[in-house]
């Protein structure tokens, strides 16, 4: 239900911000222009669990396509110091190898609390099911932080 909610609030907010970029008169009349501006603020918090799983399904995307460095910039600055390139890689040839290209089958943002996040989220996969796994946004951008 709560992915359900998620990905209306998505399309509700993609169809607002489609619809502000285009002007709905040519007559110059302003009479439009509070609706324009109260419709142009989407939901912040369904916005920002939006970006949050595109993170998830770009970082499960590099993983299981094998694209090691597209992988590795989705991860923490923490992690990385436990997770070197080379091993980043290798783990990512490796789930390519093995699986082929998984994607995401379901998706739940479990919490939001500032910087931090818990995603549960499966490619179909019993043994990749994650629940409640850690992200955290560094400069903007949202990063596996599982290690």
């Amino acid at each position: 239900m709560r992915r359900h909610t998620t990905a209306l609030a998505v399309l509700a907010a993609a169809a607002t911000l489609a619809l502000t970029g285009c002007s709905t008169s040519s007559s110059g009349d302003d009479s439009t222009a509070p609706a324009t501006d109260t419709s142009s603020q989407a939901d912040p918090q369904a916005t920002e669990r939006a970006v949050l799983e595109k993170s998830v399904r770009d970082y499960t995307h590099a993983l299981f396509g094998g694209d090691g460095p597209a992988g590795y910039k989705l991860v923490s600055n923490r992690c990385k110091e436990e997770i070197t390139p080379e091993s980043f890689n290798a783990m990512a040839d490796q789930g390519h190898h093995e699986h082929g290209q998984l994607e995401i089958k379901n998706i739940s943002v479990d919490e939001i609390s500032g910087n931090l996040a818990r995603v549960s989220y499966g490619v179909g996969v019993p043994q990749f099911e994650r629940a409640a796994q850690p992200w955290t946004r560094e400069d903007g951008t949202w990063k596996w932080d599982a290690c």
